[in-house]
């Protein structure tokens, strides 16, 4: 096969490779299931078993209120752009069988910016019988400007975080 041959098969075969990995990639996001939108700030969104609310976003910087079990799970300040925030999410159980609910479950995620889990939580895993809520607190450690964060819920859309927890920190 002589060189001129191989060059042209080159400049075909390069950007035909090119375009099947766009287009690999345009269909991808186009196929991709839709996300639910989350609950706002302050409205209930059904899970597996209840509903959820966030009652209170706070940053921790701000309010100090930890309880001193906490106290080594948050002993180091927070990494460069990060700050924590405190979720207190009010759980009922409104199915026969009541609701489950385990923290570990419970995580953070923004738009585009990945997924937190909680460092701090009270109370640990536990049943809600039928009828009856329960406060639960979170800590997570978030990006000082993240977008569109929202609590993940097991079995339910999830509930936003608002922004009034931002620092306005670079």
């Amino acid at each position: 096969m002589s060189r001129s041959a191989t060059l042209r098969r080159a400049k075909i075969l390069v950007p035909a490779l090119l375009l099947g990995l766009v287009a690999a990639l345009v269909a991808s996001v186009v196929m991709a299931a839709p996300r639910k939108p989350p609950a706002p700030l302050g409205a209930s969104a059904g899970i597996t078993g209840g509903v959820a609310r966030i009652n209170g976003v706070v940053p921790v910087e701000n309010d100090g209120g930890m309880p001193a079990a906490a106290a080594a799970a948050l002993a180091s300040p927070p990494a460069d752009g990060l700050h924590r925030v405190r979720l207190l999410v009010e759980l009922t159980a409104l199915e026969k069988g009541g609701l489950a609910y385990d923290p570990a479950e419970y995580t953070v995620s923004g738009l585009g910016t990945g997924t937190w889990r909680a460092l701090w939580f009270s109370p640990g895993p536990t049943d809600v019988p039928r009828g009856q809520s329960i406060n639960a607190t979170l800590v997570f450690e978030l990006p000082d400007r993240a977008v569109d964060l929202t609590l993940e819920l097991p079995g339910g859309p999830g509930l936003s975080l608002g922004a009034a927890h931002h620092q306005g920190r670079s």
